[in-house]
């Protein structure tokens, strides 16, 4: 299936590892040209490196309004538009709410819920100059289903989820699309470190509540994210899609 995005331009953030990647990739391999974001240098290079073409990268860090300005101004100059943004963060740090001092709040609402915001008002101007611009928020399976000792991603994506769907009235009579996805498991670094202060029968039990009894590959969920970002999915608007395996069971 033709995308028809072939030459676009996407920015996706955290892009250098995990989801982010992926979605990169998956963009690439058909055909368009991507920025890549993250706060490692090395890592971007090493991200790009691997893609091999249409791929370059801009050092920023999220949690910082400066970087996402910059980021932006960079690209205002460099490519005059972008076709589509994947709004992409790492997650927040787990804990319960006992164990979660106030200072963590307020570094994860600045990482998942202002970069959001952030990344969305710098974005506007270069998306309006496209002809068929979209925004895709990535968010969890949190949104719908809590997950244990995720108390920051469970309570801030969640408002993320509450802003896409309130700009889609705002934003579509621009044509300006805005859907959000809801990751469940996916065999990323991300998972890996979370699994790693638990027992050692989590990853099985996990998997068994999963009815297709596995844990997701990362370029399951980049080729779904590809398509929610393109052309082709111009009537697709104000939509959270899970892509978790079944593990959500819930009716709405």
């Amino acid at each position: 299936m033709d995308l028809q995005i072939q030459d676009r331009v996407y920015l996706v953030t955290a892009s250098s590892r995990g989801l982010g990647y992926s979605t990169a990739r998956a963009l690439v391999n058909e055909g368009a040209q991507i920025i890549l974001c993250a706060r490692s240098e090395t890592a971007l290079k090493e991200a790009v490196s691997k893609l091999r073409h249409n791929a370059s990268y801009i050092v920023a860090d999220l949690s910082k309004s400066e970087d996402i300005r910059r980021l932006t101004d960079h690209i205002t100059n460099s490519e005059g538009h972008l076709d589509g943004v994947f709004v992409n963060a790492g997650g927040p740090p787990p804990g319960s709410f006992e164990s979660l001092p106030e200072s963590a709040w307020y570094d994860a609402f600045e990482l998942t819920l202002m970069s959001a915001v952030r990344l969305t008002r710098s974005s506007l101007s270069l998306l309006s100059a496209s002809d068929s611009p979209s925004i895709l928020y990535n968010t969890s399976i949190s949104v719908k289903q809590p997950v244990d000792n995720l108390l920051l991603s469970n309570s801030l994506r969640a408002a993320v989820v509450g802003m896409m769907r309130t700009i889609a009235t705002e934003f579509g009579p621009k044509g300006i699309r805005v859907n959000a996805i809801c990751p469940g498991y996916f065999s990323t670094k991300r998972v890996e470190d979370l699994l790693a202060n638990a027992p050692p029968t989590r990853r099985a039990e996990i998997e068994k509540m999963i009815p297709l009894g596995r844990m997701g590959d990362p370029t399951e969920f980049g080729s779904v994210c590809a398509f929610l970002l393109s052309p082709l999915a111009s009537y697709i608007h104000g939509a959270l899609l899970l892509i978790d395996g079944g593990l959500y069971r819930g009716m709405l």
